[in-house]
């Protein structure tokens, strides 16, 4: 049996969501159009921390390294 993977969200939809907050827009869900939670909740992020972006509804979510691009 195969490990039943996290829900993330597709290539396209994670980066479309990462740039948006790169960019400081507001934030919503490409999948169920739900409010995004951001950790750490600091905007801008230290350079090189971890920033994961979580949907409060469905829990999908999306990871990205602040100030690596």
């Amino acid at each position: 049996m195969r490990k039943p993977r996290p829900n993330s969200y597709n290539p396209a939809q994670a980066l479309h969501l990462i740039s948006s907050d790169r960019a400081g827009g507001a934030l919503s869900c490409p999948s169920c159009s739900g409010k995004i939670k951001r950790d750490p909740a600091k905007s801008p992020p230290p350079p090189l921390s971890h920033v994961t972006l979580t949907c409060t509804s469905c829990g999908r979510f999306a990871r990205y390294i602040a100030g690596a691009a």
